[in-house]
């Protein structure tokens, strides 16, 4: 039960931090050329769920591989 609430908290804490990368990261990108000019709010829009969809799939794919890695184990 308690690895459990281990690899609850480790997963949520790497699902945070690629999110907040990727939200850095995605400031970069110039979105106003996608938008049409004073649509400022769907703009922001655009860049808090593409940061949380790209934080999420980076961090769904680093909790695989752990779980992987681990289960690696059972091999030898």
């Amino acid at each position: 039960m308690f690895q459990l609430g281990v690899h609850a908290l480790i997963s949520i804490i790497i699902y945070l931090f690629t999110i907040a990368l990727s939200f850095q990261i995605m400031k970069n990108v110039q979105v106003e050329k996608i938008i049409r000019k004073g649509r400022v709010f769907e703009a922001q829009l655009l860049l808090i769920f593409s940061a949380i969809a790209l934080g999420f799939l980076v961090g769904n794919f680093l909790i695989a591989l752990m779980d992987t890695s681990m289960q690696l184990r059972n091999f030898f």
